[in-house]
């Protein structure tokens, strides 16, 4: 998938608490502020270019005048956008009136110790009507398996959207997760269905709760670009190559923005990927990114609900399917109006046995990963 990513961090202040966090070393508590110029030069060379998605990072503090600005500023240059917090944030600084501007706010959760003693917060955000919310869990080599899955646990009761990844721009460690979860009954694991932030993300249903993971860098079409809160534009923290936003020139941020992925040149080997789709006699393909839909579906009983978590668009996704069941001559899926959750989508007979072979032929892709 070609996706454009612009990642901002707003400020420098850290109380270094948040062991996710991969600037802290180089920027220390020095407290610098992003200046608002190099946002508006930005704009400027872009013009009418917007990118797919964006990313702030730890705005500390919440209630500096400027991060109002830089998150309006930062929205206008995305299609959507995601703040990243710590869950140990200060509840003093949680305020309202920015982070309901925000597509998507995620909490960064380092430890299992970190979420259970900073519940407080995450109830804040939920009373104050944001539902928008997701659990960052930190997935990395000293991980402890059964710590990992009781942090999920937790989060679940909480209906929190869940993903497990790596700090930001480090190399992912999903493939002793996975080898350990899929012996595990009551889970389900899907196959790569697109990018999430900078790397291939996949599905795993934990007794039919969706967690995505973070398997892989997306070093295919990388289009990312990371300012600093010095107003100095790179590929991303890793990359060499900087300009400051007095001197940044459209050339510059072409460069960067095509030039190879930095995390990908840190990672040992390779990771397999693996796709599934189906083709009919009358030569009709049913594509994987379908067949991921329909599992969801399945899971949730929402249409709406398994294209946010997919973070695919409804009304995209509606095309493709009717445009599918019309080649098909048969329906795969029925929405019922009405009720207390005010509607539901349910797959149909034909839709669940395709599903079903779906899931068998999937399994044993997975495992023979895991036999040589």
């Amino acid at each position: 998938m070609d996706m454009s990513i612009l990642a901002v961090q707003p400020s420098s202040k850290c109380d270094s608490s948040c062991l996710i966090c991969p600037w802290k070393e180089k920027f220390g508590c020095a407290g610098i502020m992003l200046p608002l110029e190099a946002l508006e030069i930005l704009s400027s060379h872009l013009e009418d270019f917007r990118f797919d998605e964006g990313l702030l990072t730890c705005p500390n503090p919440l209630l500096h005048p400027k991060i109002d600005i830089i998150l309006r500023q930062t929205m206008e240059l995305c299609k959507k956008l995601t703040l990243f917090i710590p869950v140990s944030v200060s509840r003093n600084f949680l305020n309202k009136t920015s982070l309901e501007n925000v597509d998507f706010i995620s909490l960064i959760i380092p430890s299992y110790k970190d979420i259970k003693s900073n519940l407080q917060t995450v109830k804040m955000l939920l009373s104050q009507g944001i539902d928008n919310l997701e659990a960052y869990i930190l997935l990395d080599s000293n991980s402890d398996f059964a710590e990992i899955l009781s942090t999920i646990e937790l989060c679940k009761s909480y209906g929190l959207k869940i993903t497990l990844g790596p700090k930001l721009y480090a190399s992912p460690y999903a493939d002793k997760f996975l080898e350990k979860i899929a012996k595990k009954e009551n889970v389900e694991i899907g196959l790569h269905y697109g990018r999430k932030y900078f790397y291939n993300a996949i599905k795993v249903f934990i007794d039919n709760y969706p967690v995505t993971l973070l398997t892989s860098p997306g070093a295919e079409n990388c289009k990312t670009l990371y300012l600093n809160p010095y107003g100095n534009f790179s590929k991303c923290p890793l990359s060499r190559f900087e300009v400051n936003y007095k001197k940044i020139t459209k050339d510059d941020l072409r460069k960067m923005l095509f030039s190879p992925c930095a995390i990908n040149r840190n990672v040992v080997g390779l990771s397999p990927k693996i796709r599934v789709s189906f083709v009919t006699k009358e030569g009709v393909e049913i594509p994987g990114e379908i067949l991921e839909l329909l599992e969801l579906i399945s899971q949730v009983n929402s249409f709406r609900a398994a294209c946010k978590a997919l973070g695919v668009s409804p009304s995209t996704y509606w095309e493709k399917i009717r445009s599918l069941e019309e080649k098909l001559g048969i329906s795969l899926i029925i929405s019922v109006r009405g009720g207390r959750k005010k509607g539901i989508t349910i797959l149909t007979e034909f839709a669940k046995d395709l599903l079903k072979e779906y899931r068998e032929i999937r399994e044993k892709a997975i495992v023979s990963l895991y036999e040589y």
